[in-house]
């Protein structure tokens, strides 16, 4: 497919209309854009590729290539882009922001497919996503006198994405849900699912949750995907609506000091998993002296009762899910430990402010350097993360752990 875009800018400043002392520039300027992409390797004809004389049967062999996609057509984005550019002031304030609007029909998605065919999944157009957001950066000079000068620069940035297309009903399957990585009408993008927890057990201490297991002949006859959309509970987005950093520059004399704050703001995080993957030994131990465990332990339920002050289940509270063996429906979960770890009750805001860097330097008068034949010299002392401002409910784990594969040690 072509690919073509038009633009235009225009600066208003230079209208007589607008022409003033405190006016340094004020432009607009708007663009749209069509492309098409195919992905590497796709082709509408099988390819094969020649390989060296097999030794055993002293005859040349071949291999498949490229398997045949004949269906897949190209993937369409039309994009539209407008901004305002704004300086006033001799430059001590700057401003521009731009808005977009980006609509991609015939998205590519994986389809699972049977094995026999040589192939585990293939691609296939199914999908119209709408991606839309803004962007906004802003440079100010606070103060500015003749031995000190305050400089601060900021971007913020919003997106906002809706799947508007329903994928093939067994395209996801139940760990796609889970981790956010299932596309689904009406949800943004990265949206993540997790079980409906409604509290625990006072008999045993396990949790409990609404899985429909009471109401199993509403299941029947479902799909993957109405089945895990019925069962399971959108619990936000693994993605930041709105993200940015700012920047801070002090200049006194000779003294020079920056400040980089970073935040982000409207993505949903998963818990430190603190229930074993496994079943008891024969001693009917869950909790191992050679393994650290969760200090959430130590809150967990123990006697009946406790359920009314603590929602951390008891170790031993291993069960098989009902749905396990996948016969009458699809699998909802495997086991308990997997049901408590991907409840919403282990879902957190990943809302956080960082302190990304802070640094201090000096520099030492030229007069100093003359005799040693040195043009400048700076001293610098700098340190990085030095706090964070997130959720309370974290209890240590930074809000950059999404603990949607495996739990990461350091940030």
């Amino acid at each position: 497919l072509p690919v073509w875009a038009v633009s235009s800018s225009f600066n208003l400043a230079e209208l007589p209309a607008l022409s003033a002392d405190w006016l340094n520039f004020l432009a607009i300027k708007m663009s749209y854009g069509y492309q098409g992409n195919m992905l590497d390797g796709q082709t509408p004809v099988l390819l094969l590729k020649n390989n060296p004389r097999d030794s055993y049967y002293n005859k040349f062999t071949s291999s498949v290539a490229s398997y045949p996609n004949p269906e897949l057509n190209w993937e369409k984005t039309g994009s539209f882009n407008t901004g305002l550019e704004l300086a006033v002031l001799d430059n001590r304030i700057q401003i521009s922001g731009d808005f977009y609007y980006k609509r991609t029909k015939d998205a590519f998605m994986n389809k699972p497919i049977s094995n026999v065919n040589g192939l585990t999944s293939y691609t296939v157009n199914s999908g119209e996503v709408i991606n839309r957001g803004y962007n906004i950066s802003l440079n100010l000079v606070p103060v500015k006198t003749r031995d000190f000068k305050w400089s601060l620069s900021t971007t913020i940035s919003k997106t906002k994405n809706k799947l508007n297309t329903r994928p093939d009903a067994e395209q996801h399957e139940l760990s796609d849900f889970l981790n956010g990585s299932a596309l689904v009408k009406g949800q943004p993008v990265s949206t993540f699912y997790s079980y409906r927890f409604i509290g625990l057990s006072p008999v045993d201490g396990g949790p409990l949750f609404d899985d429909y297991s009471e109401q199993v002949d509403l299941l029947k006859n479902l799909n993957k995907y109405e089945t895990f959309t019925t069962v399971l509970k959108p619990t936000g987005k693994r993605d930041p609506s709105m993200s940015g950093s700012v920047y801070n520059n002090f200049i006194w004399k000779r003294f020079r000091a920056n400040l980089t704050l970073a935040y982000s703001l409207g993505a949903k995080l998963r818990q430190s998993r603190i229930l074993a993957q496994r079943p008891a030994d024969d001693e009917n131990r869950f909790i191992y002296s050679e393994f650290n465990a969760n200090r959430a332990l130590l809150n967990r339920w123990k006697a009946p009762g406790d359920e009314k002050n603590t929602i951390i289940p008891t170790p031993n509270c291993y069960w098989t899910h009902y749905s396990s063996s996948g016969e009458k429906i699809p699998t909802i979960a495997n086991n308990s430990l997997d049901m408590y770890n991907y409840s919403d009750i282990r879902v957190v805001s990943g809302n956080y402010l960082k302190c990304s860097n802070v640094s201090v330097a000096y520099v030492l008068p030229e007069k100093w350097l003359k005799t040693v034949r040195i043009s400048r010299f700076e001293a610098t002392l700098s340190a990085t993360n030095l706090f964070t401002v997130c959720s309370k409910k974290l209890k240590g784990q930074t809000p950059t752990q999404s603990v949607f594969s495996q739990v990461q040690l350091s940030d």
